[in-house]
């Protein structure tokens, strides 16, 4: 036992690091990153890694330190600064620690161009959406994995990142984040022609922009999209009018330009599609060309039409190939990853197996010789126990008998005394004898036979308790007018008169509770001793009373 407290303690000591000057440092950071991330990143910088202490401390800088750089839109591509986190956090960090790993590493490998990566990354963070409490960051997370969804057009899963997102970002007061998530959730269904769908999210989003206007910014360009796609061409003429000195970001500009080829406006909408130049190769390329060829189509450019369609095909194809192979490598590593991890399993579970098979092999070597021991140890035990019961209830029986005989031999001896006792006491006294003596035989003898008369009297006495101390004190009272009156002067009630008389006669402490409640005989005796100045402890209430009644 002694080898295994200090194996135990050694390992606690090993597992227990102590933590640098700068733990403290690293607490009061995080806890205003969220709201001052340039103030967090400056005092980070100033830390030198090199003085940190312990894996966990090192662990908790390094993501601290990305977070600081994410929050500062500075990009990273590499693990320099993350790894520590991952290498600690991953296996010992707790939901919310697990959680942050997972993310801002999915971030760096969206930085790098690894979605598939990156998307692993998320969806493990993502399943820690039950134990994880930090609701702002698990938000982010899905919103982060839907945009992935949104580059695979995974539109229906873009849409459903985002509304769980809106929907814990508006739990925790993060209003322009909600407002952001729904309308990238309006933008997508839009996308998929869901006006219904659409219908739902404004009816939501608007009331928000209302009591937090700067979600504006979000909606306008969403609202672009839905008008010139869902609403009558006086509605979209009425929009256009009304926002078309309004300062357009390009994509709203693709809007516009949208809008005025569904009212006929060929000319204004060419004129603003001149005006931008999409990136190439992107799903917003996608739009621009497919408005422009509408465009041409109407204004009757067939031949400029023809050849921007064979541009649109070819960039649709190749986009189309780029996200099949992103879904096809991705299922790969997924595939493999999942390979991997069953192999873990296995190599984990019979690890853990032959371990509790030695562990259960040893409890039960242990337990046999534990148990072989104890019962051993009992039989000793039972058997001086035993040996120590009998002792004790021959001291017991003699005892008891002793005190039978005192009581009796004082008996008589108040019944030689007191001879002018009156005629009821003495035969109160003589039926008393005749209990004792009958009590000393069943003990003696161990037959309860002897004691049946006693039992009896007791039964009788004990039916009709009232007449019986009454009786007696009154008989009492006859035969020792002075001992009643030494009791008056004293103050005593009637009951704690009935009280002494019983003792008077010759019953024992155990008897006499028996016509008190035990906490109302304590009560009683101890009111009298106080009233008649008697020792609480020292003198024998039953011998002082008999030596009263005697002097009196």
């Amino acid at each position: 036992m002694r080898l295994i407290a200090a194996l135990v303690l050694a390992i606690c000591l090993i597992s227990c690091t102590s933590h640098s000057e700068h733990w403290e440092i690293l607490a009061q950071v995080e806890s205003y990153i969220e709201e001052r991330p340039d103030s967090a990143l400056s005092v980070l910088e100033r830390i030198n890694a090199s003085e940190l202490s312990g894996r966990e401390e090192m662990a908790r800088y390094a993501l601290l330190y990305s977070m600081a750089l994410d929050k500062n839109y500075i990009d990273t591509t590499t693990f320099d600064v993350l790894q520590p986190a991952i290498d600690y956090y991953i296996e010992h960090g707790t939901p919310d620690e697990q959680l942050r790993t997972y993310y801002y590493q999915g971030r760096i490998y969206q930085n790098k161009g690894d979605y598939d990566a990156a998307m692993q990354s998320f969806m493990n963070a993502t399943d820690l959406r039950q134990i994880a409490t930090d609701s702002l960051l698990l938000a982010h997370t899905l919103v982060a994995q839907g945009t992935l969804y949104y580059k695979q057009y995974k539109i229906k899963e873009f849409i459903h990142n985002n509304l769980e997102a809106a929907v814990l970002y508006g739990a925790i007061g993060r209003h322009i984040f909600e407002i952001h998530s729904y309308t990238n959730a309006l933008d997508g269904s839009i996308m998929l022609n869901n006006k219904s769908g659409a219908d739902s999210i404004l009816s939501i989003c608007e009331p928000l922009v209302k009591e937090n206007p700067d979600g504006e910014t979000y909606l306008f360009p969403s609202l672009v999209t839905y008008t010139v796609n869902f609403c009558s061409p006086e509605v979209i003429k009425a929009f256009l009018d009304k926002y078309q000195d309004v300062g357009l970001t390009r994509e709203e500009t693709m809007g516009f330009a949208y809008g005025y080829s569904r009212i006929g406006d060929y000319d204004k909408a060419m004129t603003l599609l001149y005006g931008i130049s999409p990136a190439a190769q992107t799903l917003d390329s996608l739009k621009y060309l497919s408005v422009k060829l509408k465009v041409l189509e109407k204004q009757g450019k067939y031949e400029q039409a023809f050849a921007l369609y064979n541009e649109f095909s070819s960039m649709l194809g190749r986009l189309q190939n780029g996200l099949l192979s992103q879904d096809l490598l991705f299922a790969n590593k997924k595939h493999q990853l999942e390979v991997n991890h069953l192999t873990e399993i296995r190599n984990r579970d019979r690890i853990i197996f032959v371990s509790i098979c030695s562990i259960l092999a040893l409890i039960i070597l242990v337990g046999w010789l534990f148990y072989y021991s104890y019962r051993n140890k009992t039989k000793r035990f039972l058997a001086n126990k035993e040996c120590e019961t009998l002792r004790l209830e021959q001291a017991n029986l003699k005892l008891e008998i002793a005190q039978l005989e005192s009581e009796r031999d004082n008996l008589k001896e108040l019944q030689r005394e007191q001879s002018e006792l009156a005629a009821p006491i003495q035969d109160v006294i003589k039926n008393r004898l005749d209990m004792l003596n009958g009590l000393l035989a069943k003990e003696i003898t161990n037959n309860e036979s002897y004691a049946a008369q006693y039992n009896e009297w007791i039964d009788t006495v004990h039916k009709d308790k009232k007449k019986f101390m009454d009786s007696t004190r009154l008989a009492i009272a006859a035969s020792h007018p002075k001992f009643m009156a030494y009791l008056e002067e004293h103050c005593l009630s009637v009951e704690e008169i009935n009280y002494l008389c019983l003792y008077a006669i010759g019953l024992r402490g155990k008897e006499i509770g028996k016509y008190f409640q035990t906490k109302r005989h304590y009560i009683i005796s101890h009111e009298i001793r106080k009233k008649l100045g008697i020792d609480e402890h020292e003198t024998n209430l039953s011998l002082y009373i008999r030596k009263l009644i005697k002097d009196f």
